[in-house]
C-alpha cells in the first residue's frame, strides 16, 4: 500500500452545488454504505463555518486518499469546483498517490471540457449508474481503499442527512398512492383438474382462450367448474380423471397436509391464476407486449391505440387527463407497466412502471444500451406527482364503463378491479425537491442491467412476498 494512505482514509466528493447535489447525496450514500470514510460539502459544512474553504482544504492537504470529481455540464462553471480541481491537482503530485483523482461523468460532457480532465480515470455514469458503480467499487477495492465492514448506512442516517440540509419533514396529514392495485371479491375456489398425463392437459389447454387456466404438469388450474373434452388438434376426446377443489380460505391458512395440492401448491397455483388472468384481460384490451429480460412483460398502448393517445379522468374531484404515448425528439416514448400478484400483506397486484420507445409507434427498439439512455433522460423530468398521474391514467384506460376494471375469472364470475392503488395516510409530509434533478435508486434496473430477484415475483417464494414502494 502506498505509504501516503497511512494517515489517510476520506474519499471526498466535488460538484457542482446545488446542480449535482441529489446524484453526490446518492453516490455518498452508496459509498457509505460500502464502508467507506466519505465527506463532501453537503456533509462536512453544517453551517456557521468562519471559512468553508479552509474546511474543504483541510480534507484535501491531509485526510483525502481520492478525490472524486462529478463531472456534469455544471462542474467548471462553479469557482468552488475550479479551486478544489486546482487543489486536487496539487495534492496529487505532492503526495504521489496513484490514480488520486477520478472523474465520475454523469452528463454528455466533452472529456476535454477542462486541461487534464481527458487524461483522469472516467466512470460513465451517464450512460449506466449501475455499470459505473460497480466499475469504481472495483477501483477502490484494487487500490486497497480502506473501509469499515459490517456498519452500514443507515435509513435514519440517510434521512438524516438528505431532508436535513435539502427538504423539511413536518407533521401533517397526508395521503399517499401505492403501487398496489387491491383484488376484490374472488370465487371462493378454484380447481386442480388432473390428467392422464401432460400431453392431454397441454392438449386441452389449447382450447381455452378467454379465461384464465394455467398448465401445473399434468394438471390445469382454473376457476372454471368445468373444461372441454374435445381436442381439435387431436380430433378426439380427452376426458380428465379427477377435479379436485381448492378452496380460497385455504390459500391463507397453512396446514401439514401431504396431499396434492399442498399449502405452498395452493399459494403458488393461486398467484398464477391472477397474474395469467390480468394478463390476459390487458391482451384482450389490444396492449402490446414488450419482453424485458427474465421473460418480465411490459405491457403499453401503441400509438393511436387511443384517441389523441391520452386519458382523460377524475383525480380526486376533477376532470384531468395524461398522455400515455407521445413525442421523444424524432422518436416516441410509451408508458406501460409490468406486475406480479401479492398475497401479503394484501391480495393484490403490485405494478411496477416502465418508458418504452420506439421510432414507429409500435416496436420498440432493440437496442437495450439506447432504450437505458432515453428512460434515464426522460425519466429524470417526472417527479412523483407524475408518475402517479400516469398509472392512475392507464388504470382508468382499462375501464370500458363506470369507474371499474372486469377481469373475466369464467363466463359467471368476474373479477372487479377499481382504476385507483391503494392509499395510505401518513401523520408526516415533506417537501417535494424543487430542483429537475432525480435520485434514481441503484436496485431499479430495466433491460441491459443486472435486475435484482425482488424486481422480478419468484413463484416458489410467494409465501411471505412483500412490495412496498410507492409512487
Amino acid at each position: 500500500m502506498n505509504t501516503a494512505f497511512k494517515s489517510r482514509d476520506t474519499i471526498f466528493i466535488g460538484h457542482a452545488n446545488p446542480e449535482d447535489d441529489e446524484f453526490t447525496l446518492w453516490i455518498y450514500a452508496k459509498l457509505k454504505n460500502e464502508g467507506y470514510n466519505v465527506e463532501c460539502d453537503l456533509t462536512c459544512l453544517t453551517g456557521g463555518e468562519d471559512d468553508y474553504w479552509k474546511v474543504l482544504q483541510e480534507i484535501l492537504d491531509n485526510r483525502a486518499l481520492k478525490y472524486l470529481l462529478v463531472l456534469s455540464k455544471d462542474t467548471f462553471t462553479k469557482q468552488g469546483v475550479i479551486d478544489e480541481w486546482e487543489q486536487a491537482k496539487a495534492v496529487a503530485i505532492r503526495t504521489g498517490i496513484a490514480d488520486f483523482i477520478m472523474i465520475l461523468k454523469i452528463d454528455e460532457v466533452p472529456f476535454n471540457v477542462r486541461i487534464g480532465v481527458n487524461v483522469k480515470n472516467h466512470f460513465r455514469f451517464d450512460s449506466s449508474w449501475a455499470k459505473a458503480l460497480k466499475n469504481l467499487l472495483i477501483k477502490l477495492d484494487r487500490d486497497k481503499a480502506p473501509r469499515q465492514k459490517g456498519n452500514p448506512l443507515s435509513i435514519d442516517d440517510w434521512l438524516k442527512n438528505r431532508y436535513s440540509t435539502l427538504s423539511g419533514v413536518y407533521k401533517n396529514s397526508e395521503r399517499y398512492y401505492s403501487n398496489w392495485l387491491p383484488i376484490g371479491d374472488m370465487p371462493k375456489q378454484f380447481y386442480a383438474y388432473e390428467y392422464s398425463n401432460d400431453t392431454q392437459a397441454a392438449a386441452i389447454l389449447e382450447e381455452i382462450d378467454d379465461y384464465p387456466i394455467v398448465r401445473h404438469d399434468k394438471y390445469l388450474i382454473t376457476f372454471l367448474d368445468d373444461l372441454p373434452i374435445f381436442s381439435t388438434s387431436n380430433q378426439f376426446d380427452i376426458r380428465y380423471v379427477d377435479r379436485i377443489a381448492v378452496t380460497k380460505d385455504s390459500i391463507f391458512e397453512r396446514d401439514d397436509s401431504k396431499d396434492f395440492p399442498i399449502y405452498d401448491d395452493r399459494r403458488r397455483f393461486y398467484v398464477r391464476l391472477l397474474n395469467n388472468a390480468l394478463e390476459k384481460h390487458l391482451t384482450g384490451r389490444g396492449l402490446r407486449i414488450h419482453e424485458m429480460s427474465q421473460k418480465k412483460k411490459c405491457f403499453h398502448y401503441g400509438l393511436d391505440q387511443l384517441e389523441n393517445n391520452k386519458v382523460s379522468f377524475n383525480y380526486e374531484g376533477k376532470s384531468t387527463w395524461k398522455l400515455l404515448v407521445g413525442d421523444y425528439f424524432e422518436s416516441k416514448w410509451h408508458y406501460g407497466i409490468s406486475f406480479h400478484t401479492l398475497l401479503y400483506p394484501h391480495l393484490c397486484y403490485s405494478l411496477k412502471a416502465h418508458i418504452l420507445f420506439s421510432d414507429d409507434g409500435k416496436t420498440i427498439w432493440s437496442n437495450k444500451q439506447k432504450l437505458h439512455r432515453a428512460r434515464r433522460s426522460k425519466g429524470k423530468n417526472f417527479f412523483n406527482e407524475d408518475w402517479r398521474m400516469l398509472m392512475l391514467a392507464f388504470l382508468h384506460s382499462l375501464a370500458k364503463e363506470g369507474e371499474d376494471i372486469d377481469v373475466s375469472l369464467t363466463e359467471q364470475a368476474t373479477l372487479r378491479l377499481p382504476t385507483s392503488t391503494l392509499l395510505f395516510e401518513s401523520g408526516l409530509g415533506y417537501d417535494e425537491p424543487k430542483e429537475h434533478g432525480r435520485l434514481v435508486p441503484l436496485d431499479y434496473f430495466e433491460d441491459g442491467e443486472e435486475e435484482t430477484d425482488e424486481d422480478n415475483i419468484d413463484e416458489e417464494d410467494v409465501d411471505e412476498e412483500e412490495d412496498d414502494k410507492t409512487i
